[in-house]
């Protein structure tokens, strides 16, 4: 098959989260099937473009103007080709989406007008793809310009998919943004983008696509229910048949401490002696102190409200009472960060708390932590659990989304589950998997079960690869 992906963000080239991380190996995973694949990206200021080559000058229609643009070849990127969209008016600044204080004002027309022109892209550079695949609402509009295209005899058939990496995000914005899509008006309505009197981008990935998937099993079902569909639950419940969990994977090339190149020491599933010099490392890298074998819980966490921060903090004193120290990297709400501040002067030396975004710590705690604490209200899909159970690193997390899909609860009797879990959002239901997990760090034969369970667990990119093979070939028109 020949599949186009569409992304406002792809690893190494423009990452800000998840989404980039997921551009950066699922593409490569299918083209390692076989499938000639390319991905069209924004060629924001950090792009590297030192090699890009220029292929073509194109415009389209924004609202009353042309708006003009280059498209350039970035690279060859694990087998496939990368394309870039360069418009300095809308990429040629600081930040993707917008500034630590705000969002861009312009990011609706911003993403139009990408959407756009990924469109245009296609036809000009006479691609012909089988399918295409859009991500999140920044590019949910693809699939409605495609079929509009197509019906107007500018473009065969395409086949659409459209991926929800987070249903909290939608794109949605003021009315009055409507008239830079150039759509007719019948499309701002209910059945179309109109969403309370605004406009809102994700509908149309939703309502358009011949496919709606998202990152876990449990997740797809969760958005279709009023707690987690942020108000399209009945949308997506009318699309039931077109909606499709497939669980996102891991990069082992990346996320493997037996190569990993940021470890004191290496290991693996076999060997993982090593475990306990990166504690060592890390403990010596958050300045903490106390003795080495005390239970170090770790957390890679974006400071905000949907982490489960607020379940956490009010049993932070009993978890203390435990002897359990806390290795803590992230960033956010400045609400969370101060709370954050508080642990480290309330229990120096138990506390080891890095501020901000530092890939090679983050490494080492999934590596030197015993367990990992993910107590998120929801989670789409959750990459943090997965890379640290390749690292022996056990995940506390609550029964949500791509966590309850990864996760399998210990159960001492039979020595089998990677985790613990938790159901209920509630601060003590928490504080009780921590105790179930302390029990088990405790009981030698326990704990090497755990993490060797934990270890050999397979969640890399081939097994997802399979499952969007076989989503694409079940809507290709001729299917």
């Amino acid at each position: 098959m020949k599949i186009v992906m569409v992304s406002s963000e792809m690893a190494p080239f423009a990452k800000t989260g998840g989404l980039a991380d997921v551009l950066g190996t699922l593409p490569g995973a299918l083209a390692r099937h076989g499938h000639d694949v390319s991905v069209f990206i924004p060629l924001y200021r950090c792009v590297d473009s030192s090699s890009a080559e220029f292929l073509l000058q194109e415009g389209v229609a924004l609202g009353p103007r042309h708006a003009a643009f280059s498209i350039f070849r970035l690279a060859r990127h694990d087998g496939v080709t990368v394309y870039g969209i360069r418009k300095e008016e809308f990429f040629d600044r600081d930040g993707l989406y917008g500034t630590n204080e705000r969002e861009f004002e312009d990011n609706a027309e911003r993403f139009i007008f990408f959407s756009k022109a990924v469109v245009q892209s296609i036809l000009s550079l006479r691609l012909e793809p089988d399918i295409v695949h859009a991500h999140d609402w920044q590019t949910a509009l693809v699939p409605l310009y495609l079929k509009i295209y197509h019906e107007h005899q500018a473009l065969p058939r395409i086949a659409t998919a459209f991926t929800i990496h987070n249903m909290a995000y939608q794109g949605m914005f003021d009315a009055w943004h409507f008239s830079d899509t150039n759509l007719p008006g019948f499309f701002f309505s209910y059945d179309g983008l109109e969403f309370y009197g605004r406009l809102n981008l994700m509908k149309a990935g939703i309502l358009y696509s011949d496919a709606v998937t998202t990152v876990s099993r449990r997740y797809a079902e969760e958005i279709q229910t009023p707690e987690f569909g942020h108000g399209l639950d009945g949308l997506l419940r009318s699309r039931h048949a077109a909606v499709h969990g497939i669980l996102n994977g891991v990069d082992y090339s990346i996320w493997d401490p037996e190569t990993d190149p940021h470890l004191p020491v290496n290991f693996n599933a076999e060997h993982p002696d090593g475990k306990a010099s990166c504690k060592l490392g890390l403990l010596k890298a958050l300045g903490m102190d106390g003795p080495a074998a005390a239970p170090l819980i770790g957390m890679v966490t974006r400071f905000a409200h949907q982490k489960g921060l607020d379940l956490m903090l009010p049993v932070i004193p009993e978890i203390m009472k435990r002897g359990v120290r806390l290795a803590i990297l992230g960033n956010g709400e400045p609400g969370y960060e101060h709370a954050m501040w508080a642990l480290v002067e309330s229990y120096p030396g138990q506390v080891g708390l890095r501020m901000g975004f530092d890939d090679p710590l983050a490494h080492q705690i999934y590596a030197g932590s015993d367990f990992l604490l993910m107590p998120s209200l929801y989670e789409p899909c959750g990459l943090s659990q997965l890379y640290a159970m390749r690292y022996g690193t056990i995940p506390i997390v609550r029964t949500t989304g791509g966590l309850d899909d990864t996760i399998h609860a210990w159960d001492a009797h039979t020595l089998t589950g990677t985790g613990f879990k938790f159901g209920p959002a509630e601060s003590d239901a928490l504080l009780t998997a921590v105790d179930g997990a302390l029990r088990a760090f405790g009981n030698a034969r326990h704990l090497s079960a755990l993490r060797q369970n934990a270890m050999i667990a397979d969640f890399s990119w081939e097994k997802s690869a399979v499952e969007y093979e076989t989503l694409y070939k079940n809507i290709l028109p001729h299917a």
